[in-house]
């Protein structure tokens, strides 16, 4: 089976440019002198815009395609890759910022990965400094979905391909918290010509300051949107920020 991370153009079919996204990391880490460490960086979507804006900016990714794509993305750019586990990542070096965009956390999950990788964020910030990310608020409608049911994703635009459709099964499990979405990928003349897992633990709003909390750190802010809304029960998403406790 091929991971999601196999492959960097369909990874970006489905990982497109948010420009509120981009924007809220600027805004918060990114502009002149300062200095930026994006874990779990894939091919360098938020990497370029704090880049561009004129800070010093380390990216880190586990997947070495994904970096290679991020090179190419970064091309004429200053902006360091590092090809790490944010787990047991030790660069000697403090930064005022470490961002995880993009749901990135939730492929730690166990308490001991949330652990290890707020440790190694805390030891990565500079006196004052803030760790940045969002991530899902667990949705109860998709948890319960059947785990043979197949659901339509999406129907993505390739360039090579032409349209791109993707279909989804989820199975969710209660005790781990952590859910597995199977992708289907079809074009008209090739049904489900590639098949691809995702594993993503659930982090539920009431548990992510205990999470955050064992590693060192405090959460500070944390907003339902990348503009700064407050977090309701309709809120999609926890936009977070924490610093050293």
């Amino acid at each position: 089976m091929d991971s999601l991370y196999d492959d960097a153009d369909l990874y970006d079919l489905v990982a497109p440019r948010d420009d509120e996204m981009e924007r809220f990391y600027v805004e918060t880490a990114g502009g002149p002198g300062r200095t930026v460490l994006e874990l779990a960086c894939g091919s360098g979507r938020i990497t370029a815009p704090l880049a561009r804006s004129g800070a010093e900016v380390t990216g880190v990714d586990i997947s070495a395609t994904m970096l290679d794509r991020a090179r190419a993305v970064l091309a004429g750019s200053a902006a360091e890759l590092v090809e790490a586990d944010m787990r047991e990542l030790d660069l000697g070096r403090r930064f005022d910022t470490v961002v995880v965009a993009a749901n990135s956390l939730l492929h730690l999950h166990t308490r001991e990965d949330f652990v290890r990788a707020f440790s190694a964020v805390r030891r990565h910030l500079a006196l004052g400094g803030r760790l940045a990310f969002d991530i899902f608020v667990p949705s109860p409608r998709l948890l319960s979905l059947r785990q043979n049911e197949r659901q339509l994703l999406g129907v993505f635009g390739h360039p090579e391909r032409g349209e791109v459709a993707i279909e989804e099964t989820i199975a969710y499990d209660p005790i781990t918290q952590v859910s597995r979405a199977d992708w289907y990928w079809s074009t008209a003349a090739a049904p489900d010509f590639r098949h691809t897992q995702l594993e993503m633990r659930q982090v539920f709003p009431q548990e992510l300051p205990l999470l955050l909390e064992l590693g060192g750190l405090r959460l500070e802010a944390r907003y339902g949107g990348f503009d700064r809304s407050p977090l309701t029960p309709q809120s999609r998403r926890q936009v977070c920020v924490a610093v050293a406790a």
